[in-house]
């Protein structure tokens, strides 16, 4: 009963009106929505990569400036090397990084390292280098220091 309704008001209406007609006018409209999602969904994407690679980049200099320190106290503890800088130099670049900043000191050694990040959407936007850079600081401990009883009486534990 509803059909034959339909069916005798569809009769009614003008031609252009129609339910057929509508739904042949409509065809083929979908293509602007799904194309404005999927423009949205890669800018996103990419935004999401170029996160990705800021935590990627953080966390190789930060492992760089680790290791340059600990290397640098290293030396200081056993008089191996003078020349601190140099020995974080070597380690930063072993480490795909560059030295900024290496400060010794007769009981700290602060390093401070950097490197360029390469992105996939931000560089369209904006011009110049992105630098990421870490900062690692460690303490000297000497075994004639203070904490070990001037060597006097100290046991290690093996």
């Amino acid at each position: 009963m509803l059909l034959m309704l339909l069916n005798n008001e569809d009769r009614m209406l003008p031609k252009h009106f129609r339910i057929q007609n509508i739904i042949i006018q409509d065809s083929g409209n979908i293509t602007l929505p799904v194309l404005v999602t999927g423009v949205i969904l890669t800018i996103l994407f990419l935004v999401v990569l170029d996160i990705c690679q800021v935590f990627k980049v953080r966390e190789q200099t930060k492992n760089a400036s680790d290791a340059a320190s600990l290397a640098v106290a290293q030396n200081l503890l056993f008089f191996e090397n003078p020349d601190c800088a140099k020995v974080a130099e070597e380690v930063t670049r072993l480490n795909n990084c560059t030295l900024v900043e290496c400060i010794c000191s007769y009981d700290s050694v602060t390093v401070t390292v950097e490197k360029s990040v390469k992105f996939f959407l931000i560089d369209k936007f904006i011009r110049g280098d992105s630098m990421v850079k870490s900062t690692s600081k460690t303490k000297v401990v000497y075994p004639w220091d203070e904490e070990f009883n001037y060597c006097d009486s100290y046991r290690f534990s093996f």
